[in-house]
């Protein structure tokens, strides 16, 4: 569903404890601060029993919300839009390091808008489609669900092993890891 995020210019700090530490290691936390566009693509929405579904998109010319009103669901093939990331964009990681073998748990969160694709007379209607299960859309063949943002919350944990260790700003690197991701796109109203 959410294929991706482009990252720009990720600005990290990095705190390492000093000394010998647990088994002559140190623990490391990371946080990183990492502007993302969002990438939706293949975005489709459905009742999951049905193979068809048609979205339909709230009127703009509508100055009140009343998703009872079917004909307040004039927008065919609606699809939607998501706002840039600029400010809730985010990523950290805790780990353990003994020589060139580190330990760490990473994670992240990202959170796109909803765009409106024009002036709407009442604000969030945007937000709103009505999936109906025929062209036409009735007052018994549709549900509404609302689209206020995507939010994508990761978790790893990762084993990573410095190829090269040294004591040089840049070292190279491997990792290999497990997580998930946790994905928040709407909610039925």
């Amino acid at each position: 569903l959410v294929s991706g995020a482009v990252v720009a210019s990720p600005m990290s700090h990095e705190v390492a404890s000093e000394g010998s530490g647990v088994m002559g290691g140190s623990f490391y936390v990371s946080a990183a601060y990492s502007p993302a566009f969002p990438s939706v693509t293949s975005f489709d929405m459905r009742e999951s029993s049905r193979e068809t579904s048609y979205v339909r998109g709230y009127d703009k010319s509508v100055a009140t919300i009343d998703v009872s009103a079917p004909a307040n669901f004039s927008k065919s093939g609606y699809t939607f839009a998501f706002s840039k990331n600029l400010l809730t964009s985010f990523d950290g990681a805790v780990g353990y390091s003994l020589g060139g073998a580190r330990v760490e748990l990473e994670a992240s969160y990202r959170r796109f808008a909803t765009l409106a694709d024009g002036q709407y007379a009442k604000s969030g209607a945007e937000s709103l489609a009505a999936i109906t299960r025929d062209a036409v859309i009735t007052a018994n063949n549709y549900f509404v669900v609302k689209i206020d943002e995507i939010t994508n919350t990761s978790v790893m944990l990762n084993g990573c092993y410095d190829v090269l260790h040294t004591d040089l700003p840049v070292s190279p690197y491997v990792c290999a890891g497990i997580g998930a991701s946790f994905v928040d796109i709407s909610k039925q109203v």
